[in-house]
């Protein structure tokens, strides 16, 4: 056999030997992640609420959802399996202007009673001006986009709102990290060795959390904001999108929202969102023209303090308010 011949089929040897380790190291890696996942999935109860709150939705897009009257965390739901007052019906009374606020942990209110939130901040705001207006809170902790678009229509429009403001957190690009680990709990992945191994992938090159699942998903998300426009417009029920910030995972920066990190992403939603006539609002713009230090407005990088909440709602009733107790 010539040398060349003997070179290249020792190299192609080489090649297959190597490429048969790494299926067997990939498979073996898979065995004991499965092991380890669903001992983890034995003992997970997401804080104390899997069973008292959060329970498996029978629509497989939710994934989760909350029981009616389910209680754990400090958060209560109505017969309806939300953290709001608990309607009988659905049904909308003659006269009254509904606006249904939709979003994950954040609209939802995490960490602050319900009269705090700016979903509730909203509904007195209407009240104290005569406005016969009911703000509804649909909210879902963990809830990523696609999640909260078929919130939306599998859900929300049952209850007929006039308008309906989806509060965005740039957490709402992620279908994988985030939600608590309950998209894991509720959905396998499927292979543990990949998304390990583009973890690992992210972590060496630095890729900031809320940039790389945007640069991944800002495609799935963007369809479904416009696939949320065309049911709502077929509907004739107004649409608000709006964008929260990211909030420092340190205090120390009372500057921050001057130069604020991801202002790039708020201004892709929104140029975005005017492309395709929708009606945006930016909170990150909101949060800069308070008095310092943004700590008092957060608890925690996505949640609001009760005086974040009043600072949103403020933000948004000039865009809510009726121009007329018909609506606008």
């Amino acid at each position: 056999m010539k040398p060349g011949k003997s070179l290249g089929a020792n190299l192609a040897l080489a090649g297959a030997s190597l490429l048969a380790t790494l299926v067997v190291f990939a498979l073996g890696y898979e065995v004991v992640a499965n092991v380890r996942y669903y001992r983890w999935r034995a003992s997970f109860d997401n804080n104390g609420w899997l069973g008292k709150l959060t329970v498996r939705s029978p629509n497989p897009v939710l994934m989760w959802e909350y029981r009616p009257y389910g209680e754990a965390g400090g958060l209560r739901t109505n017969r309806h399996g939300f953290r709001d007052v608990d309607y009988q019906t659905p049904a909308k009374p003659a006269g009254t202007r509904r606006i249904a606020f939709i979003g994950d942990s954040i609209t939802l209110g995490m960490g602050v009673v319900p009269r705090d939130t700016f979903v509730s901040r909203v509904g007195e705001m209407a009240a104290e001006a005569g406005l016969p207006v009911q703000t509804f809170n649909f909210a879902v902790d963990g809830y990523n986009a696609l999640q909260i678009r078929e919130l939306l229509t599998a859900k929300v429009l049952a209850f007929e709102p006039d308008g309906v403001v989806y509060v965005l957190c740039l957490n709402d690009f992620d279908f994988t990290d985030s939600s608590g680990h309950k998209i894991r709990y509720f959905r396998r992945p499927l292979s543990f060795f990949l998304q390990d191994m583009e973890r690992q992938r992210r972590n060496l090159l630095r890729i900031e959390f809320h940039r790389y699942h945007f640069g991944k998903r800002r495609g799935e998300v963007f369809r479904a904001l416009v696939e949320m426009r065309d049911v709502l417009v077929s509907r004739r029920a107004d649409w608000l999108l709006v964008i929260a910030p990211v909030f420092p995972d340190r205090a120390g920066d009372p500057d921050y929202f001057a130069h604020y990190p991801l202002r790039d992403l708020h201004e892709a939603i929104l140029h975005f969102a005017a492309e395709h006539g929708i009606a945006a609002h930016d909170l990150a713009e909101d949060f800069r023209r308070q008095p310092p230090p943004p700590e008092r407005y957060f608890l925690d990088l996505w949640h609001l303090s009760p005086e974040g909440h009043r600072v949103v709602a403020d933000g948004l009733w000039p865009l809510l308010r009726p121009s007329s107790p018909e609506g606008p």
